[in-house]
């Protein structure tokens, strides 16, 4: 009994003996973004981190703007020939820990995309601290200077660009997402941002920069294949289903008439995407569903029908536009050898054996023989208020 006792003291005084690998937090500094770019010198690339600075967080203060004295954040930037060099580097220069656990986002320049991101891809693969399901976008110049953006509703830069990714404005591609994409040999699209000043300028009279989506840029094999505009990029969007998100309520608006004095616009509550694949004779054939529920926000016809009355003729119209821009949407990707939809991976699991015969050609094959149909379901909801 005696024995027990002397056990369970020395367990006691075991758990007194406090943590000794903590790290407090005034020790770290929390990485929010990070922005790679191509560097001057051919052969380096320039890495760049960005962090909110705590001494200038305060509640109360105006957003994005710190105590007022500067920024609550900032940018540091070094360039090397290896990522891991540049990381090194700018870790040398700071007073804490470059802590990784918290990053929001990954930024690619125009021309680092250009010349492929496979060593970014591995650089995440061996670093167990970086969370994969960052988002990642492409930038249409260098990647640091995105962060000039105003952070007008948020605090940081990089809380907007995680806000894009996470409203579904686009696409919400993570860095898993790209790298299952790579294993699988399967392409991959991700938001391709818009940058520039605004109009307006602040209280201050200094210039305000803004970034949204200006498109997708296209990936297959580490290496970029092209760049869709916004209406091909909402169109692929949506067939791309789950590997895209649903949509952050896409408008769509449609006329009839052979003069096109009826109108209409209809925004969508609810969308959703499905695929499947058929074998046949001729080899595999895919079938692309999309459905949704709309809302009409707009109506006008020159004859004066009610929008109900005319349901099944908008509705019709509406399914035929967005089929054609995703069947178009398709095609464009299927010219670039990109298999965003990843189609292939459909095949495989549902025909393992032919699978086997089309793997090693499969690039080739779905840009010159896929057949791909899409089709549309969509239910009107409402009419908006009609007399």
């Amino acid at each position: 009994m005696k024995l027990l006792k002397q056990a369970v003291i020395i367990l006691m005084l075991l758990n007194l003996t406090g943590c000794w690998s903590k790290v407090e937090l005034d020790e770290l500094t929390f990485v929010y973004g990070l922005y790679i770019d191509v560097g001057k010198e051919p052969g380096t690339v320039e890495v760049s981190i960005s962090s909110p600075l705590p001494n200038r967080l305060m509640s109360g203060t105006q957003t994005g703007s710190g105590t007022g004295d500067g920024k609550a954040y900032t940018l540091v930037s070094k360039t090397a020939r290896t990522l891991q060099d540049a990381a090194i580097m700018i870790q040398k220069d700071l007073s804490r820990r470059i802590e990784l656990s918290h990053i929001k986002i990954v930024v690619l320049g125009n021309e680092y995309a250009r010349q492929g991101i496979g060593e970014v891809l591995e650089w995440f693969e061996r670093k167990p601290e970086f969370p994969l399901g960052t988002y990642i976008m492409a930038a249409p110049g260098k990647a640091k200077d995105i962060f000039k953006l105003t952070p007008v509703f948020e605090q940081l830069p990089d809380q907007v660009l995680m806000n894009i990714a996470n409203e579904n404005i686009m696409f919400n591609t993570s860095v898993m997402d790209c790298i299952l994409a790579e294993v699988s040999n399967m392409g991959y699209a991700m938001n391709y941002l818009s940058f520039g000043k605004k109009d307006e300028t602040s209280e201050q009279g200094k210039t305000e920069y803004w970034a949204g989506v200006q498109g997708v840029m296209l990936f297959h094999d580490a290496k970029m294949k092209g760049i869709l505009d916004v209406k091909q990029s909402r169109a692929l969007a949506w067939g791309a289903g789950h590997l895209a998100g649903k949509l952050k309520l896409p408008e769509y608006t449609i006329t009839w008439n052979e003069e096109g004095k009826g109108t209409a616009s209809a925004i969508f509550q609810r969308n959703s995407a499905s695929s499947s694949v058929k074998m046949t004779s001729e080899g595999p054939v895919f079938h692309i569903k999309v459905k949704g529920n709309a809302s009409i926000t707009f109506f006008k016809d020159s004859e004066g029908r009610s929008a109900s009355n005319l349901s099944p003729l908008i509705k019709r119209r509406l399914q035929e536009q967005v089929v054609k821009e995703i069947s178009d949407s398709l095609r464009i990707v299927q010219d670039a050898q990109v298999d965003v939809l990843q189609l292939g991976m459909l095949v495989e699991w549902n025909y393992p054996k032919a699978w086997n015969k089309l793997r090693e050609r499969w690039t080739d094959y779905y840009a010159k023989h896929a057949e791909i149909k899409v089709t549309a379901d969509f239910t009107i909801e409402d009419f908006g208020s009609e007399r």
